[in-house]
């Protein structure tokens, strides 16, 4: 990690003096700390891993997760434009595994302004698909990947290698068309094993072949105070495996094909902010949808028969709030569901978050963000079997900001 943030370093400055004179640069970062009460009921510690069933979990935590960010901006008098971003800080794991030293890329990529009409950019960064997030920011880190709500309402295409075209239709109007990696799948893992019993995705294909990319679109609206982001993310991957669950040959597709439409209001100090999202077989592509039951079995499985089972999965969540001076409360509400097969059974699970984040700007470059989330991640249910709870847990606490 330290050789890696070395070389970040290293690049960065070299950036920066190797120039042009009429070259433009900006150096920025912000420091993220986590200051929270965790508190999981017996159902959810068990499903989490850090209880036998019978007891609840409790714990007060102080960490540094690696949205933490240093960037660099630069432009030149031809138009064209690169952006790197580091993230510093915790990568993974839980409340256990608190280390806060990691080093991670976040965004590496550049964009050429053809015309003022038409741009071309490419390297790693977000995807123009499904691009609004709501204000839900403490507890990365957590065990369970409370980040913008993901797995509880929120998809987040993620930060991916690309090739996009941007098209500009004056100031009402832009049509994003990205090429994305196709190989991978949504993070998070691609199998759950919990303390209860093994449930999907399983996971036994031989192959998974790729041939056209990703692609991913973005259709940005706005109407004066009021902005539209309606959007559409297509991906195929050719299933190929000799023998199957039962000897004979599997030969099919896996497609994930997701339908997104965002909508962001501002009306004087009042903000509104919500986003849907609906498709099937999410886990099978590139992406973050956190790891709440919902999106965990939204993989398509291969079933005994070796035809293939598509996961239908929807999200949503919607956002407001209101200005007062330096403070600004948001109320939160999401929901994420998913409805899949085990084998021939009907399986379905259902999660949802409700709660409040309130930034509040103390002195220029200083915000502190208290928050308090409740989290539901509910139960799996299968035709003929007995539920599986998964429980509730609640993240109380306040978030420190640092921004140059």
């Amino acid at each position: 990690m330290k050789k890696l943030f070395v070389i970040g370093m290293a690049v960065l400055l070299l950036v920066v003096f190797t120039m042009p004179a009429m070259a433009k640069v900006k150096i920025g970062g912000i420091v993220f700390t986590d200051f929270y009460y965790l508190n999981r009921d017996k159902d959810n510690a068990s499903y989490r891993g850090v209880s036998d069933g019978t007891t609840s979990y409790n714990q007060t935590a102080i960490q540094v997760p690696n949205i933490t960010r240093l960037y660099t901006r630069w432009t030149n008098e031809d138009n064209v434009g690169m952006y790197i971003e580091l993230g510093l800080g915790q990568d993974g794991g839980n409340l256990n595994q608190s280390a806060s030293n990691g080093v991670s890329l976040r965004h590496a990529y550049g964009w050429w302004d053809m015309s003022p009409n038409f741009q071309i950019m490419v390297g790693k960064t977000q995807t123009p698909f499904s691009p609004l997030n709501p204000s839900q920011l403490l507890g990365t880190r957590s065990g369970s990947v409370n980040i913008i709500g993901v797995g509880y309402g929120d998809y987040y295409s993620s930060r991916e290698a690309q090739i996009r075209g941007t098209f500009k239709f004056g100031k009402v109007a832009r049509l994003e068309i990205a090429l994305v990696d196709p190989n991978g799948t949504m993070a998070g893992g691609t199998s759950a094993t919990w303390n209860a019993w093994p449930v999907g995705p399983w996971f036994d294909y031989s192959a998974q072949n790729t041939v056209i990319p990703r692609i991913d679109i973005g259709v940005p609206l706005r109407f004066g105070p009021v902005a539209v982001y309606p959007g559409v993310l297509w991906q195929r991957r050719a299933v190929d495996n000799p023998t199957g669950l039962t000897g004979a040959p599997v030969d099919d597709n896996v497609t994930t094909l997701i339908g997104s439409l965002g909508i962001k209001a501002g009306f004087g100090p009042f903000g509104a902010a919500a986003e849907v999202n609906y498709g099937q077989n999410w886990g099978n592509t590139r992406g973050l949808a956190g790891i709440s039951p919902a999106a965990l079995i939204s993989f398509a499985s291969l079933r005994q028969d070796n035809n293939i089972n598509n996961a239908d999965t929807y999200s949503l969540w919607i956002d407001l709030n209101y200005k007062f001076g330096p403070v600004t409360p948001h109320i939160m509400y999401g929901q994420m569901g998913t409805n899949n097969k085990f084998d021939t059974l009907k399986m379905s699970a259902k999660t949802k978050m409700f709660g409040f984040s309130v930034p509040i700007d103390l002195a220029k470059g200083f915000r502190i963000r208290p928050e308090v989330m409740w989290y539901d991640d509910g139960d799996i249910d299968i035709d003929t079997m007995d539920s599986v709870k998964f429980g509730k847990y609640a993240i109380y606490g306040v978030q420190f900001q640092i921004t140059f």
